[in-house]
């Protein structure tokens, strides 16, 4: 039977290959895998890091990329379940919804049939919220336990919503932040769905989106849905970064109910939470994350990166920027590391992250072209292509113009990465980042799509909840 071998340069895992073992990828050193049980773990993650450039010129400071990938199981070990009936832990579910005016027809209609689904969903145990704002905000329902009679309750309250006014987004966003806070479980999620513009009282995202990378620090989870096609995408996608949680462009009023479905299943179907990924460095090297929904510290040569809460079933990538100071020829720069989180049941787990090499070679024998690993240069191609709309898309709609001169520069370092791809990928890709900028700066209806997409290409999440 044959074995799985794993790379030391460009990280594959692959079968074991028949005569000369070398990578069919990158031709670098293979070594057979160990099992998780070999290395001492009760981890049920399967992960992988990948390396975009497995070869540098000697003498020279070079960027290299990781790619982290993370797949979680479709459900979680039983031993490592949460010990409630439900087999999860207890969630909190705070409704933070758009009630002006806008909201009218089959929007709030299509709205209150969401959430009738997601009082179905939730167990004795959980706790229930839900805020209103349109000329001002108010709450609807305070934070309580979930129960028969709280449900139906809620039910009630539901067909009382009636929309009319403004849109007071600041106002509703603080007040729903701050009913959430006052729930009790660990698993906090504060869902904001809005069909419009803030337009009375502040305005400015990024004041806006302070107020949910407050929550998200005492562990609160704020996801946003946008509904139609006048809502702010850079505010909505703005507070969802900063709320660390995930952004929702709803094109029509009928999947709202999919959308909302979606976002409470993964808060309540969790694989793991509070994951970091932990990279032994090499002397003098530095790491940072290319999305901004991810935090890194480096401390003594370990860089570790914040990920957050994993629900089951999906594969998450995480796109790292290793910056590594000028080697000598022949000498070889590896990086390593672990992956830590906590098990539904409250369970500290670890595993091994595999290594991954980079050899420096004599300037005058250097070729760019060598060494570099198109499946995985591709992944961080689009990578860079979805952090510059994003980016773009929210100094555009600050008007900040110190920040799109910063971009310009951004721009230059993604025409250059691309230049290691075959010429009618380069081409492809400077032409769509062309296309995608033009639409932003317009305020193009299209522009809500493309920010859609780089939001979820930039969280990188793909299994059978993510919706296209």
């Amino acid at each position: 039977m044959e074995r799985l071998m794993r790379c030391l340069f460009c990280g594959l895992l692959q079968d074991e290959p028949k005569g000369v073992k070398v990578c069919q990828r990158c031709g670098g050193e293979l070594s057979f895998e160990q099992t998780p049980q070999q290395y001492g773990q009760d981890s049920y993650l399967n992960l992988q890091m990948e390396l975009d450039q497995v070869n540098a010129p000697a003498g020279q400071t070079v960027d290299r990329h990781l790619l982290i990938t993370i797949k979680s199981p479709t459900k979680v070990p039983e031993e490592h379940r949460a010990k409630t009936e439900s087999g999860r832990p207890p969630l909190s579910f705070n409704v933070i919804l758009d009630v002006s005016g806008s909201m009218h027809g089959a929007k709030i209609e299509h709205t209150k049939q969401a959430l009738q689904l997601a009082a179905r969903t939730l167990h004795e145990g959980d706790q229930l919220a839900m805020n209103v704002f349109s000329d001002d905000a108010r709450v609807m329902l305070k934070p309580s336990s979930f129960t028969p009679k709280l449900k139906q309750t809620f039910e009630s309250l539901i067909q009382e919503l009636q929309p009319g006014g403004s849109t007071a987004l600041h106002a509703g966003l603080d007040l729903g932040l701050n009913q959430g806070l006052k729930m009790r479980s660990d698993n906090n999620l504060s869902l904001l769905l809005s069909d419009g513009q803030a337009n009375i009282g502040e305005t400015d995202l990024e004041i806006i989106g302070r107020l949910a990378k407050q929550a998200a620090g005492s562990g609160m989870i704020v996801s946003t849905l946008g509904v139609g096609m006048d809502y702010n995408e850079a505010l909505m996608t703005e507070i969802a970064t900063q709320g660390k949680g995930r952004f929702y462009h709803v094109k029509s009023p009928d999947q709202i109910v999919p959308f909302m479905t979606a976002e409470l299943g993964e808060a309540a179907d969790m694989a793991a939470r509070d994951l970091k990924i932990h990279v032994q460095l090499p002397k003098g090297a530095a790491l940072i994350p290319l999305s901004a929904l991810y935090q890194c510290e480096i401390k003594d040569s370990v860089a570790v990166v914040s990920i957050g809460d994993i629900p089951t079933d999906l594969e998450v990538e995480i796109p790292l920027r290793l910056t590594l100071f000028s080697g000598s020829a022949e000498e070889r720069l590896s990086v390593e590391g672990t992956v830590t989180y906590l098990s539904p049941a409250e369970k500290y787990l670890k595993a091994s992250l595999n290594r991954v090499t980079v050899r420096f070679i004599k300037q005058d024998q250097y070729q760019i072209e060598k060494g570099v690993v198109e499946p995985v240069a591709v992944r961080i191609a689009e990578q860079m292509h979805a952090k510059q709309i994003l980016n773009y898309s929210r100094a555009f709609n600050r008007r900040d113009e110190k920040e799109i001169e910063r971009l310009e520069a951004e721009r230059s370092r993604f025409e250059e990465y691309v230049q290691l791809l075959d010429k009618d990928a380069q081409k492809t890709y400077l032409r769509e980042m062309d296309e995608d900028l033009y639409s932003i700066r317009s305020n193009l209806p299209m522009a809500k799509n493309l920010v859609s997409n780089a939001f979820q290409t930039s969280r990188s999440m793909r299994g059978r909840k993510k919706k296209k």
